[in-house]
């Protein structure tokens, strides 16, 4: 879940991932968006790829989040780990719920917007952002990366 509150991918997005979906050499991921027909690429943070790349080594499966009790091969309802999970840290929340925080935390730690919307899949808002401002992975790279790093420092620090 920690990879969703990083990327604000949608649950189902990061769910169906294969990994022919992650490129570790160009630090992209391909993602299956909601909207758009062709999906989306989204950057790889530092700790989102150590993740992934801990995962892969004990995988036998074409998908990262792989369910050998799904028909389709990956997990689709994460709720009833993510509630133990909850209740043992005594917590409350949902895939949808980090998703929001992604926004919100984003804007807290002074991150571009636009390149925020554009990773996380939502359409733009203004006219400019619509059609005129396109943001090479690079750029996205390196705010997604500026994200990540300020989470990790809170989490360092303790966020209150």
């Amino acid at each position: 879940m920690i990879c969703s509150l990083i990327t604000g991918c949608r649950k189902n997005e990061l769910l169906s991932l294969k990994w022919t979906d992650v490129d570790f050499r160009w630090k992209t991921a391909k993602v299956r968006d909601k909207i758009e027909d062709e999906g989306r690429l989204i950057p790889l943070t530092a700790y989102v790829e150590s993740l992934l790349l801990e995962l892969k080594k004990n995988s036998d499966s074409k998908f990262i989040f792989s369910s050998k009790g799904a028909e389709c091969g990956h997990i689709v309802n994460p709720y009833d780990s993510l509630e133990k999970i909850c209740k043992k840290l005594n917590i409350e929340l949902t895939p949808y719920g980090l998703r929001r925080s992604y926004k919100t935390l984003a804007i807290w730690a002074k991150i571009n917007e636009g390149s925020l919307a554009q990773i996380s899949g939502h359409k733009p808002s203004a006219l400019v952002e619509r059609h005129y401002i396109v943001r090479p992975m690079d750029m996205l790279q390196e705010t997604l990366q500026e994200y990540e790093d300020w989470i990790l420092q809170q989490v360092r620090n303790g966020i209150n």
